[in-house]
């Protein structure tokens, strides 16, 4: 069977190297562009970046959970498989047009966005793009090699493009654009290459059953409605309610925290589908232990990172920003436990849809999205981008608690308390070494690098003295795949 060919470790592995590839590239470009556009301009363009997304969401409606899910559960019937991929495509095709007719007249309508209209232009590309990209086809087959292998070229071709057409602030169309390109670019690509594995021409005698994705749909495009709210509304309400000069320093900030939260989706992403896989089959005991190992990679590993970037923010965002983006330090600061949030909550969500409890999604992103605005309306005005930060780190937090109250049926059966406790007592004592370690150098690099070493040193030899079993394990697995490689190359 089809399941059965695909290793979901070497899928993981996959997702988490193109996921690294999308936050190693931004590492070399980010300090280029923002020094040579200034947080005034990119602030600017992350503003036209966070209207487009809201005409985006509408293009998208929540499909993708449900997509994935729909097309994981029925992939060994083909003939049943290509008929839901065609009344998912065709929904997802009428909601584009709406979506760019809807974003011509707001831009037509709205004076504020006058002045953004060329940017506006150009972002809206992203709608396209995402359209006919159909990525929840290709997360759905678990096709991570193909996946990869596109991203890391396109991710290539947008760092020449970057160097060098953007070389001044004026430039900022250009790096409108490469940013479409890095991102979504090669999704063009997909359309094609989809053939594959779907066929998208319908059948003359067959009907479709558009009906039937509706409820599902609209449940999850509500929920969606309330992300896209949330995530882009920090940004937004900045631009209207401040300036474009702390627009920039949020985003700054927001972005070093961002880029490395979006490495745990990665990692848990593939096991959805797989997840669901195993429900259509009632595989229980194979669920249970995948839920397991996620929660427990997403505890150990995005625990220290945010606790190190708390520790470590001054010296990378100095490094990576620049000397004029000083007040991004405290804005890194206040959302890096914002990493730790987003890589449950992210996970959390998207069991939600396995489960078949996508109506719950209302509920946790309406009222998540309720808080943030008001206090995105209460903060900024006075703090400006600090405030936006605290706004977004208590509704993720928020996200959280929520997803664990509506599985707590689910979660209590995985027994997570005694790593828990483990991984909190490596936790402190790393924090205590890495603080000692950064305050012995003035150096930004120094202080990173080291703070760094120490960080890792420190936390895997605490799990590993206290015999942290999912920690062992994975050393073990690490110890075998390093001894076979060695055995092959000595034959």
């Amino acid at each position: 069977m089809f399941m059965k060919e695909k290793s979901i470790k070497k899928n993981a592995f996959l997702n988490t190297l193109k996921t690294f590839l999308t936050l190693f590239f931004p590492l070399i470009t980010f300090p280029y562009s923002s020094r040579i556009l200034g947080p005034s301009i990119l602030g600017k363009v992350n503003f036209a970046q966070g209207i487009v997304s809201y005409f985006s969401l509408i293009a998208s409606l929540g499909l993708h959970s449900y997509a994935v899910r729909e097309i994981a559960k029925n992939r060994d019937d083909k003939q049943k498989m290509n008929a839901i991929v065609r009344e998912l495509w065709t929904i997802n095709l009428v909601s584009t047009v709406i979506s760019y007719v809807l974003l011509f007249l707001t831009v037509c309508f709205v004076k504020k966005l006058h002045e953004y209209k060329g940017l506006i232009i150009i972002c809206s590309t992203l709608i396209m793009f995402n359209t006919f990209g159909l990525n929840w086809i290709y997360e759905a087959f678990e096709e991570y090699t193909y996946i990869t292998i596109r991203s890391l070229i396109f991710q290539v071709i947008s760092v020449v493009l970057l160097f060098t057409m953007v070389r001044s602030s004026e430039d900022y169309l250009q790096y409108a654009a490469v940013n479409i390109i890095s991102n979504v670019g090669a999704n063009i690509l997909n359309l094609f290459h989809a053939r594959k594995f779907i066929s998208l021409k319908k059948n003359d005698s067959e009907k479709l059953q558009i009906k039937r994705h509706l409820k599902p749909v609209f449940i999850l495009f509500a929920s969606a409605i309330a992300a896209t709210f949330f995530s882009s509304l920090d940004t937004t309400m900045l631009g209207f309610l401040s300036s474009d000069e702390q627009v920039g320093f949020y985003s700054a900030g927001a972005k070093i925290v961002r880029m490395v939260k979006n490495l745990f989706p990665a990692v848990t992403a593939v096991m959805i589908p797989r997840i669901a896989y195993y429900l259509s089959k009632d595989d229980e005991k194979s669920i249970l232990e995948l839920e397991k190992k996620a929660f427990n990679f997403l505890i150990c590993f995005a625990l220290p990172i945010s606790a190190g970037f708390l520790l470590l923010m001054k010296p990378l965002v100095l490094l990576f920003c620049g000397e004029h983006y000083v007040n991004a330090i405290l804005v890194s600061k206040i959302m890096s436990p914002f990493i730790f949030c987003s890589a449950i909550s992210s996970f959390t969500c998207s069991l939600l849809v396995v489960y078949g409890m996508e109506r719950y999604t209302i509920h946790r992103m309406a009222i998540t999205a309720v808080v943030d605005f008001v206090l995105n309306f209460i903060l900024i005005p006075k703090y400006g981008a600090n405030g936006a930060a605290v706004a977004t780190l208590v509704a993720e937090i928020l996200f959280v608690v929520i997803d664990c109250a509506f599985l707590r049926k689910y979660l209590a059966k995985v027994q997570m308390i005694k790593s828990i406790i483990q991984f909190f007592i490596a936790l402190i004592i790393m924090c205590v070494c890495v603080y000692f370690s950064r305050n012995l150098f003035e150096n930004s690099v120094l202080q990173l690098v080291i703070g760094f070493v120490v960080g890792v040193v420190s936390y895997g030899a605490v799990l590993v003295a206290i015999r942290n079993q999912y920690v062992l394990e994975l050393f073990s697995t690490i110890i075998e795949k390093v001894r076979g490689k060695l055995n092959k190359c000595n034959q």
